[in-house]
């Protein structure tokens, strides 16, 4: 009758199988791996003390300095890229720009990669970082004035304020922004254990340095693209530029251009602003706002000059007068943010520049080389 060994008998034979099993020249199993966000490094304020990691992208690693700070690139990894050449579809940026992927892809971004830097004092403190590349500089500044201006006020108190790096930079309450050639730079300082002033406090401490040093590693021209240098800088708001890929001021074949958002005491403006390859290409554009409905011709000294209407977002009338500059077309209108909503004619005016107000400032900007 065979007899069973029972439980001890069985650990017995597993212990001494596990000594023939293993030599001494045999390197025994590693131990499992932490968690992520489990750190052992990180909790003991040792993350930071090797450098700091390294991105793996070789296309976009030199853009990333290893350390910023007290902060250092996470060096358990987990950076990733999408898109052109890089492991990940772009399509999975879904994942990463929750619901706006599609407005990423609209202005004709090609590659990005997200990255994270940790407190190396062991803190729950991070910056993450997503660096996008586009298939223009066009492309990319309108992306970064979306993140800046948007749809909102530049004379509100929350736009984000100017700040240095690239060719243009912005800090928020703990994130900021920096555009360079085709490149886009967005950072975010998260801690859940921070009240939003102490955000604030840390990123305005720690995210100008950041963008500073990569906006230095960027390639690509940092000079304003043609159209936003053609803006009048006198009275233009901190912040106060927009751009648009094609259909400026919705006229379908208009084309790219920037906005520049302007206040004077209570009188606020719009100045619009293209550049084309040539002379000739400008006169199409304003060819095309004198075939408006309503359009009349209006006299400026050495440019042909066009008045029109458009309807801004609440369905209210916006003036414009536009008149071609060489091979630059720029023009001056109403403000519509600084138009309530059901105001009187009076009301509006007090907000608003006349049409000989605007014609007037239009002379200066057209004459203006």
């Amino acid at each position: 009758m065979q007899r069973s060994l029972g439980s001890f008998g069985w650990s017995v034979v597993a212990a001494l199988l596990s000594v023939v099993g293993c030599s001494k020249d045999e390197p025994r199993p590693a131990p499992p791996p932490a968690p992520p966000g489990a750190s052992a490094t990180a909790k003991s304020g040792a993350a930071c003390a090797g450098g700091g990691g390294k991105v793996a992208d070789a296309a976009t690693a030199a853009f990333f300095p290893r350390a910023t700070g007290a902060f250092c690139l996470d060096p358990n990894g987990g950076d990733k890229a999408f898109g052109e050449g890089a492991p990940l579809p772009l399509d999975h940026i879904c994942d990463v720009f929750d619901g706006e992927c599609e407005v990423y892809k609209g202005y004709g971004v090609r590659r990005v990669v997200e990255a994270r830097y940790v407190d190396g004092g062991g803190g729950p403190a991070t910056v993450d970082v997503h660096l996008s590349k586009f298939a223009t500089t066009e492309g990319a500044f309108a992306m970064f004035t979306k993140r800046t201006v948007g749809d909102g006020d530049p004379a509100d108190e929350a736009t984000p304020r100017p700040a240095e790096g690239g060719g243009a930079a912005a800090l928020g309450v703990g994130n900021a922004y920096l555009w360079r050639g085709q490149y886009l730079v967005e950072l975010t300082y998260n801690d859940e254990s921070s009240a939003e002033a102490a955000i604030k406090n840390a990123g305005d401490r720690l995210l100008p340095v950041l963008l500073k040093d990569m906006g230095a590693k960027l390639p690509g021209d940092p000079q304003p693209l043609p159209a936003v240098a053609a803006l009048p800088k006198d009275a233009r708001l901190p912040m106060g530029v927009t751009f648009v890929t094609k259909d400026a001021l919705g006229v379908d074949g208009v084309g790219p251009a920037a906005l520049g958002y302007y206040r004077d005491g209570d009188k606020r403006w719009r100045v619009l602003s293209l550049v084309r390859a040539d002379a000739d290409q400008a006169k199409d554009v304003l060819a095309t706002f004198a075939r408006l409905t309503g359009a009349t011709k209006e006299k400026v000294p050495g440019s042909d000059a066009v008045r029109f209407m458009r309807k801004d977002t609440e369905g209210g009338a916006v003036e414009w007068v536009v008149a071609r500059a060489g091979k630059g077309v720029i023009g001056v209108g109403d403000e519509p943010r600084a138009q309530r909503a059901g105001a009187t004619a009076e009301e509006r005016a007090k907000v608003s520049l006349t049409k000989d107000e605007k014609l007037d400032r239009l002379k200066k900007a057209v004459a203006t080389p």
